[in-house]
């Protein structure tokens, strides 16, 4: 790739995420090399190109989703190209497609489980026959997630093995409060719509391919499915939906060894969890439906109880904004348990944490994980559809991150409130 025009390209600049991605690029990446911004209006994309400051100005490219032949120009173009255009259910696809073609690495901030474990089963081959990483769930869904398990079960020092790792989401707004922007609520629409489809996808990868081997020394976690208050967390919990819990057991099929995982995110009173479920409920009830869908999307801020809007979070919003991943990380001190019954004796907590998760930290994922993709390209794996830490786990990521306020530590407690 010595020969292309840029070393990264960002793909939807101008969007809501894209214009955040490209600000931590331009701002505080720390990268010095030749990257561009992308996507279909040439005038928007070099009102963002000036809007910046700072040192060298940014390439543009002008590309559509709707125009294979602009994507594989694009991708032709750069070493590594950042999507931010979503739903990917829907725009995904071409992009992906562009790159295997083109030999250009491909990110994406994508949290559909559906879409991610597809491209993992349709252009897997493709990647490696081209020799490119392709790798999705590289924002929040899913590196603090399934990074953030892995540091976990590294902190026990062999012989011990971890066997169980609980991971709680926490998110904190301040005095503005929080909230998240509509494609992301648009997402979540379709991927519940689409559960059916997912369950099929996974059928088809595991005639595929085989079941993986996951299995795991002592007892399984108990299964949570609905709301729980939890003493350990000192919070209400309920099941995570997101993109997550898939990531982190393909994560455990190739990186190894395996532990049984669950995670859950955090409300830190009674009423925020009646709120949840009940606004919960009425939006799993009409996303299956056509016309359900129809009001959902037509009227976000009614239905999300005013998290999600189509003008996205303010900057006070943001900047009071913080999250964690609290891990609490189970195993045994010889390896593995004298009977298969018996409890972990060993525990160790750990929390990942930074600032506003969706657009501000998400950012710092993505662009050090593309920076990363380009400096150690010797700690890499093999080339093929990756998941976040089966790509960049082994690598000096982590450390990146650390340099750029997200936090990987141990901790005494686990209690989040």
């Amino acid at each position: 790739m010595a020969g292309r025009q840029f070393d990264i390209l960002v793909f939807g600049a101008t969007g809501f995420t894209g214009r955040r991605i490209v600000q931590h690029l331009a701002t505080d990446a720390g990268f010095k090399g030749k990257w561009a911004i992308a996507g279909r209006d040439r005038a928007r994309l070099e009102a963002l190109a000036s809007s910046l400051g700072g040192g060298a100005a940014p390439g543009i490219v002008v590309a559509d989703v709707a125009s294979p032949d602009t994507l594989l120009a694009m991708a032709r173009s750069c070493a590594v190209c950042i999507n931010t255009v979503g739903p990917f259910r829907l725009f995904g696809e071409p992009v992906v497609k562009a790159c295997c073609e083109a030999g250009a690495h491909y990110l994406d901030i994508c949290g559909e489980p559906e879409f991610i474990e597809r491209m993992d089963l349709v252009y897997d081959d493709a990647a490696k026959a081209a020799g490119v990483y392709v790798a999705s769930a590289m924002g929040f869904d899913s590196v603090p997630g399934d990074l953030g398990v892995q540091y976990t079960i590294a902190q026990f020092e062999a012989p011990a093995r971890c066997t169980q790792v609980e991971s709680a989401l926490t998110i904190r707004g301040g005095p503005a409060g929080f909230r998240g922007h509509y494609p992301t609520y648009q997402s979540a629409v379709y991927g519940f719509a689409s559960a059916g489809e997912l369950r099929k996808l996974r059928k088809e990868a595991e005639q595929k391919r085989g079941k993986p081997d996951l299995k795991v020394p002592g007892p399984k976690l108990p299964r949570q499915t609905g709301a729980a208050w939890d003493e350990r967390f000192n919070a209400w919990t309920f099941p995570f939906m997101g993109a997550d819990a898939s990531v982190v057991r393909r994560t455990m099929a190739r990186v190894g060894p395996p532990a049984n995982v669950s995670i859950v995110f955090t409300l830190p009173s009674r009423m925020y969890m009646t709120l949840w479920q009940g606004f919960g409920a009425a939006f799993a009830f009409l996303a299956q439906r056509e016309w359900g869908r129809g009001l959902l999307l037509k009227y976000p801020r009614m239905f999300s109880y005013g998290m999600f809007t189509h003008e996205g979070p303010s900057e006070q919003q943001m900047a009071g904004t913080t999250f964690s991943f609290t891990n609490m990380g189970r195993g045994y001190v010889t390896g593995a348990p004298a009977s298969p019954d018996q409890q972990p004796d060993q525990q160790i907590v750990t929390r990942v944490s930074g600032p506003e998760p969706g657009y501000i930290a998400c950012s710092i994922f993505i662009v050090q994980a593309a920076i990363t993709l380009l400096e150690e390209k010797g700690k890499l794996p093999a080339p093929g559809v990756h998941t976040p830490a089966s790509l960049l786990w082994g690598t000096g990521y982590i450390d990146r991150l650390r340099a750029h306020g997200i936090k990987f530590e141990r901790v005494e407690s686990a209690a989040v409130q």
